[in-house]
Parts: structure tokens; C-alpha cells; sequence
């Protein structure tokens, strides 16, 4: 009997402290963002968290804390993001990820190539503009269907040199995001005569 306990209290623990320790992540989040961007970074770390994916439960804590200071330093260094509200800045600027690609720290490397393609632009709009003309190009990233999949991280395409309408859009979203402009991407799940899909990108 005393065995038949002690079996079943080792499997709960194996249970409970995988979950426990994923939580840790995102509490050592929010508590590094805090110290690193007073209260607006525990306001933004813990609005990931809040927001945040189920299958991201364990997710890399460097991942997060590089997004989270490319996102600040966009907001301080673009005059159109300061100007975002708050609540937009964080649902359509700072999240990690667009859809369900690869989660990868892709914030800093886009932030760097966009700041030099929207390094004379005066609007969100200007900049977005400007993006979507020439960031396809500096990362060599165009349309083609033979691409390994759909929902590409911007590495992924990036390695290939091939993406299609979703990857695209990731990259977009994402290059936009990195220069503080808020995007998101929106879709068609299948046309009326159910032949394909398309994916697309909207600003605000």
C-alpha cells in the first residue's frame, strides 16, 4: 500500500512540475521586463502572457525579453509609434509571432534592415509603403509555391528564398512591427469555388 502511495504522489509531481516550471518562464518574464522598463515593461510582458498562444506555455525567455526591447526601442525611436495607443501598440506591434510559424527572435535582425528602408520616411503610412516596395528584395524572399510550407517563420523563407502569400505576409507583418507600425495579418480560408486560400496585411 505504502508503495501504491508513494507511485501515485511521484506521478502527480511528474505531472505538476513540468507545468510548473513552464510558468516560471513567463513569471521570470514579467519580472525582468519590469526591471528593465519600469512599468511599462510589466504592463507589456504581462499583457504577452495574458495573450499569449496555449502551445506557448514554454517558450525561450531570451526570445522574449529581445522582442520586448526592440518593440520599446521602436516605440522611442519612430515618431508614428509614439503615437500609438497603448492598447494597439501592444496587440499589433509587440507580439512575438503573427501566426502559428516557428517562434524565433526575429526583431532584431528586422528592425536593423528596416530602420535603414524607412530611414527617410515622415508617416506609418509612408513606411509601411516603403517596406512592402523594397524589404522583399533586401532579403531576397519572393513568391513561389515551392516552398516547404505556408505558415513560414521569416528564417525559414529567408532560407529558402521562396515563401507564398502567408510567409509573405509573416515577413511583412513582421518588418512593419520591428519600425513600430501596427499591422496584422487577415485572410480568406478558401475562395467561393474553394480553390485556394489568399492571406494578406493590413495597417492601422
Amino acid at each position: 500500500m505504502t508503495r501504491t502511495i508513494l507511485r501515485s504522489v511521484l506521478a502527480v509531481l511528474l505531472v505538476v512540475a513540468p507545468a510548473r516550471a513552464a510558468t516560471d518562464v513567463w513569471e521570470v518574464f514579467v519580472s525582468e521586463a519590469g526591471a528593465a522598463h519600469g512599468d511599462l515593461g510589466t504592463r507589456a510582458a504581462t499583457f504577452l502572457r495574458e495573450h499569449r498562444p496555449a502551445r506557448d506555455t514554454t517558450i525561450d525567455l531570451d526570445l522574449l525579453m529581445d522582442n520586448l526591447d526592440y518593440a520599446l526601442r521602436a516605440r522611442k525611436t519612430f515618431p508614428w509609434a509614439a503615437d500609438v495607443p497603448e492598447e494597439i501598440f501592444f496587440n499589433d506591434i509587440l507580439p512575438y509571432a503573427v501566426l502559428d510559424e516557428t517562434r524565433e527572435s526575429w526583431r532584431p535582425a528586422f528592425f536593423e534592415r528596416a530602420s535603414a528602408i524607412v530611414a527617410g520616411c515622415s508617416t506609418a503610412s509612408e513606411a509601411a509603403q516603403e517596406l512592402n516596395r523594397r524589404f522583399f528584395n533586401e532579403i531576397n524572399v519572393h513568391y513561389n509555391t515551392g516552398r516547404k510550407r505556408p505558415n513560414q517563420s521569416p528564417t525559414e523563407s529567408i532560407e529558402q528564398g521562396r515563401a507564398t502569400c502567408t510567409g509573405l505576409s509573416i515577413i511583412l507583418v513582421d518588418a512593419c512591427r520591428a519600425v513600430g507600425i501596427p499591422t496584422r495579418v487577415a485572410g480568406v480560408a478558401t475562395w467561393h469555388d474553394k480553390r485556394g486560400n489568399h492571406t494578406w496585411v493590413e495597417i492601422w
